[in-house]
């Protein structure tokens, strides 16, 4: 009898040391309230050997007595369980996991930029001065000479010095000339505005864009004299009188008669 519970005993003995030195296949499930959450990685951190559940949430994984069991997803907090006597009896274990919940830093919200705006850090430069001076160019201090052979006058023309003062020579001469048209295209056109466009056109008879050429064909009777002396009277007087021998209205009249024959 005492011969018999010996060899229990040390058979027994053997089966626990046999079971803890060989790992089995043990079973389970990972839920999260008893649904079942595929993708989960499990880690066997004394093997250092793993696998991950399926679409119903079910694994297989080799275990012994004491192993540590890691569960691992994305979505949730990590879990490590340890592999008891109770478990490699049954060879299956229920995971349930925990939600993980992940709390943002505070930001603020702002006004959409627009894709044409410019960032001032970016566009400030801020570096050296790069000019023909600091890169000591042979033309730095040149300084361009103002082309005075060609003006605008507002009146819409463009007058080429050159041939206004054709045989003259001397930029003295050029630049009085050019003075001298400009104040009269100046004063010509404020006989202008004082009559106004509507005297020309219909007590005149002088067409719009013929007006500025027929204060220019009246310079000649000193219209701007008068005007400058206010004697605004006299100048209408000019007017109306140049109005009938102006060279352009004939011309228009003949061609406005030719139409009508």
């Amino acid at each position: 009898m005492r011969n018999l519970i010996l060899f229990i005993f040390i058979i027994t003995a053997v089966n626990l040391t046999y079971a803890q030195s060989n790992r089995l296949e043990i079973a389970g499930i990972v839920s999260l309230d008893s649904i079942p959450v595929k993708d989960v990685h499990i880690i066997n951190l004394n093997t250092k050997t793993g696998t991950i559940s399926n679409d119903l949430g079910e694994f297989i994984i080799p275990v012994k007595l004491g192993d540590s069991l890691s569960f691992s997803h994305i979505n949730f907090k990590k879990k490590v369980i340890t592999i008891t006597k109770e478990a490699l009896e049954v060879l299956r274990i229920n995971i349930n996991l925990t939600q993980q919940i992940v709390s943002l830093k505070e930001f603020t919200l702002e006004k959409p930029r627009s894709i044409f705006e410019q960032d001032k850090d970016i566009f400030v430069y801020k570096g050296p001065v790069i000019n023909a001076t600091t890169l000591n160019l042979p033309y730095a201090n040149t300084v361009a000479k103002k082309d005075g052979a060609i003006f605008k006058l507002s009146s819409g023309g463009v007058v080429n010095l050159d041939n206004l003062i054709n045989a003259l020579n001397g930029n003295n001469r050029s630049t009085k000339l050019l003075k001298k048209v400009q104040l009269e295209d100046t004063r010509l056109s404020n006989i202008r505005k004082y009559f106004s466009d509507d005297f020309f056109i219909t007590d005149l008879q002088i067409k719009k864009e013929q007006i500025n050429p027929f204060l220019n064909y009246c310079i000649q009777q000193n219209i701007i004299y008068h005007f400058n002396k206010k004697e605004n009277l006299k100048v209408m007087a000019i007017l109306l009188k140049q109005s009938k021998s102006f060279p352009l209205k004939e011309a228009s009249d003949i061609k406005v008669t030719l139409k009508k024959d």
